[in-house]
Parts: structure tokens; sequence; C-alpha cells
């Protein structure tokens, strides 16, 4: 993964330690804000955690994605951009799902994080220089309508943000905690880089089709992804655990692999 020193629209880029810092600061702020919530707004609640389930429920186009942090914000008297990041992602997923829906949003935006900054070093190993921009374009697009996965593709601020309590009511993780985060990060990354490899070093038309093939794969790896978040989302909050099941695959084992690590670090809050 990149180390964050660049990447247009925040994928990999210099966000990650500012959004670790935003993180934390939104989190003295927010308190124990993602479990009382809705009962705190009483019912204008609901139109919010609509607007909220909907954002997480697929990938939206940023400027919806912008207008739901922002009904949020508003509602709760937080500026938008501290809700920017994994601490914006939980919150959301905790006010439409409980500890299930924020699982499932970190483990999202984790997973749209990586395989956006795959996708990126992928772009410019591979294809021409001049169908580079609009490839990157199309990463940025898709990475902008996913909760958290602007500031999630730098695993250097992912870790500091985890490590600074902002998930976990203030209480640091554990090293244990981190260290399996970290690599489930890094193990989706490697399980994804082949397809995203051999995909950009396929004979493209223009930059057109480079872009559209990159959007679909996004969205497809996606889309697999999410559905294995949710199983495992839904296992935690039945209250018995999770626990790896595997046979999908090395990407579909990788994402399962993030998902428990996710999950494991913020039941144990």
């Amino acid at each position: 993964m990149s180390d964050g020193s660049d990447g247009a629209g925040g994928v990999g880029g210099s966000g990650g330690n500012s959004g670790a810092s935003n993180d934390s600061s939104a989190a003295d702020g927010l308190g124990n804000a993602a479990e009382s919530v809705a009962d705190a707004i009483g019912q204008a609640a609901d139109a919010v955690a609509d607007a909220v389930s909907s954002a997480l429920g697929s990938v939206t186009d940023a400027a919806g994605l912008s207008e739901a942090l922002g009904q949020l914000g508003d509602m709760l008297g937080i500026d938008a951009k501290d809700l920017q990041g994994l601490v914006g992602a939980a919150l959301m997923g905790a006010i439409s799902g409980g500890l299930p829906g924020a699982i499932a949003a970190v483990a999202n935006s984790l997973i749209g994080g990586t395989i956006s900054d795959v996708a990126r070093d992928a772009v410019s190993a591979n294809l021409p220089a001049s169908m580079q921009p609009l490839a990157n374009a199309a990463i940025d697009a898709f990475a902008s309508g996913i909760p958290g996965a602007t500031t999630s593709g730098n695993l250097q601020g992912v870790l500091g943000t985890l490590a600074s309590g902002a998930l976990t009511n203030g209480r640091a993780p554990s090293v244990g905690d981190l260290g399996d985060v970290a690599r489930s990060v890094t193990g989706l990354a490697d399980a994804a880089r082949g397809t995203f490899d051999n995909l950009t070093r396929g004979d493209f038309a223009g930059a057109v089709d480079a872009a559209s093939a990159l959007d679909g794969m996004l969205g497809a790896q996606f889309a697999e992804g999410r559905e294995i978040v949710g199983q495992v989302a839904a296992a935690f909050g039945g209250g018995n655990g999770a626990y790896p099941g595997g046979g999908r695959g090395d990407y579909g084992d990788a994402v399962e692999n993030l998902a428990l690590s996710a999950g494991r670090l913020i039941a144990g809050r």
C-alpha cells in the first residue's frame, strides 16, 4: 500500500495523518454518541437514519454522501468534516444498525480504501500515461461514494486512528488487535493486487474504456466484499462471536479476515 505521500482525491493521500487527528478530535466531542444518539435526538433521528442507511447501503455519489454527513453533523452539532474517516463511518453505521452496523461500516471503509489504493498503484504501473488521469478520476469517484474510504487507503493513518481509541470509547486497543487489523488490510491488498494488475495490463480502446473497466471491477470487488462483511457483522450482532469460515477464494477470505479483525476490535470496546 502507499505511504500516503501522494494520491489524488485523498485515497492514499496526505490526509492519513490529519485524518487520524480529526478522528481523535471528533471522538472527544462525540463521546458515546454512537450508542445513544437515536434516543437523544428523538424522532428527528429517523430522517437522518434513512439518509445514512441510503449512503451506506450502496456506493453513492460524493454529493449524496456529503449531504448525509451534513445532516448528521447538523443534528449532532458537529462540523461535518469531523465525520470524515473511520469515526464518521462507524457513527453512521451505528445509527443505522447498532454494533453490527458500526462493524460493517468500518470494514467497508477499509475495503473501499484498500482496493482503491491497489487500483491506483496498478494504474500507475501499467496504464499508458495518457489513460491515467481518467482512470484515477474513476477511482476517486468510487472511493468518494463510500463513507470513510478516501482516508482509509493509508494504513499508517488507519492505525493511528485506531490506536487513538477513537472507535473504542477512548480505550486504546491492544497491540494484538491493531496487529490483526494491519495484517488483514495488507492481506486484502495482496489478494486484490493480481486482479487489478491483470486488468490494467489489458488492451483498451482508449482512456474511457480503461476507466470504465476499472470502475466495473472496483464495484464488483466491493459488492462481493460488502456481502461477506454483512455476514460477519450479523454474526457479531448475534452475540456468539464470529469465526473464519474460509472457502471464499483468496479475495473473499481476505475480506472475511479484515471484517473479523475490525469486528473484534470494535466489539471489544
